[in-house]
């Protein structure tokens, strides 16, 4: 397997895997309850989540702009924002407001909508635009709304674990048979 779509699977795969811990504990809604788990607090447990898995997705997609070369205006812009984000993460040793995702969002309905790939490539990627835009919906609710309706699970649940899981399913599919 080429290293670009290891990537994408490894980075997919721990940023789902890290909303689990992350979420466990922050607790369920907007105010922390500050548990540990494996000692790990909720600000140890957001900084791997909005760092690494960042920087990998972001270095697999940027190795994939030559078969997915229709898109690269949204391409770019998504590979340089969750750069940014990881970068905006580090001096708080946690994950920040999800900012990011009012340009991810717009710029992965491009990606998908000039992407010259097809079949399930294509389709993962009309899934990532469709999450992306509903996770950016519930960032605009006000919290003490979300908080009682379960929303801050929701938003994590397509922002992170629902996203993470399909940057993994584009990179196991994402092969030159998709073309």
């Amino acid at each position: 397997m080429e290293l670009s779509r290891a990537a994408l699977i490894v980075g997919g795969v721990v940023m789902a895997g890290t909303y689990v811990p992350f979420t466990l504990t922050h607790g369920p809604t907007s105010i922390n309850i500050e548990h540990e788990i494996l000692g790990w607090d909720m600000h140890d447990w957001g900084f791997l989540m909005g760092t690494v898995p960042y920087l990998l997705i972001s270095a697999g997609l940027w190795r994939l702009r030559g078969l997915i070369a229709g898109a690269r205006p949204g391409l770019v812009v998504m590979c340089v924002v969750m750069v940014l984000f990881a970068a905006m993460n580090v001096p708080f040793r946690a994950i920040g407001p999800p900012f990011d995702l009012f340009l991810l969002a717009p710029a992965s309905v491009i990606v998908a909508a000039t992407t010259p790939l097809r079949g399930a490539a294509r389709t993962v990627l009309i899934a990532l635009a469709a999450a992306y835009c509903c996770a950016t919906a519930l960032t605009l609710i006000p919290l003490e709304t979300s908080d009682g309706f379960g929303g801050y699970r929701i938003f994590g649940l397509i922002a992170y674990a629902g996203v993470g899981v399909l940057w993994a399913l584009f990179g196991a599919v994402s092969g030159e048979r998709d073309r």
